[in-house]
């Protein structure tokens, strides 16, 4: 029997994220703080928005949010939880330009899906939706490579491979000063999660 890739995982696993995400506020203090760096009702993308829990809270903070996530399902709770939202079924390394221009992105472990060698198609589709002086907020895990222990899963007999992968933060810092995204601060949470890093960027311009 085949393994099943990253969308079909999530599409299985859907409401398992939406059960305990929408309830768990760990990433509402780093929102706060993103959604500060701009002025009133900001809009944002949310890059990677799962079942659309982070997305709901940076509506709540004041922004206009809209969600993009290659899951199906998820994309299906999103809605249905958040009913005034937009959502879209969107690949990342395939963003469509009708999304218009964001003020800032948000990517919570969109990169722990992106191996190493496809990380300048995600920033340069990044780039083309943001401001020039827009800010890029990412968390990712901090490590090297595929991770084989966090990667392959059992599901009620069907076998996943989510493909997760670590980063280096100089390494992420490195392609995102390519694509004009300058690091502009790195966030912590009062209970820190694992190797989970949470970079701030800010675009510019021009890129190097």
């Amino acid at each position: 029997m085949s393994e099943k890739g990253v969308k079909e995982f999530y599409n299985a696993t859907a409401h398992e994220w939406a059960d305990k995400w929408y309830a768990d506020e760990t990433m509402l203090p780093l929102l706060e703080k993103f959604v500060k760096l701009f002025e009133a009702k900001p809009r944002i993308l949310d890059a990677g928005c799962g079942a659309g829990y982070e997305s709901m809270r940076l509506s709540n903070l004041g922004a206009n949010v809209v969600g993009i996530d290659i899951s199906e399902e998820s994309i299906k709770i999103a809605h249905s939880r958040n009913p005034n939202g937009r959502f879209e079924v969107m690949d990342c390394k395939q963003l469509n330009s009708e999304l218009g221009i964001f003020d800032g992105i948000v990517s919570i472990a969109l990169l722990v899906h992106i191996e190493d060698s496809d990380l300048q198609v995600i920033f340069d589709n990044l780039k083309k939706r943001i401001k020039p002086t827009g800010f890029l907020f990412l968390a990712f895990v901090e490590g090297d490579g595929f991770c084989q222990k966090r990667s392959y899963v059992e599901i009620d007999g069907e076998k996943y491979n989510r493909a997760f992968y670590l980063h280096q933060a100089k390494r992420v810092v490195e392609i995102a000063n390519k694509f004009g995204f300058g690091y502009y601060d790195e966030w912590f949470l009062e209970e820190p999660m694992g190797q989970w890093k949470y970079l701030i960027f800010k675009s510019s311009a021009a890129r190097v």
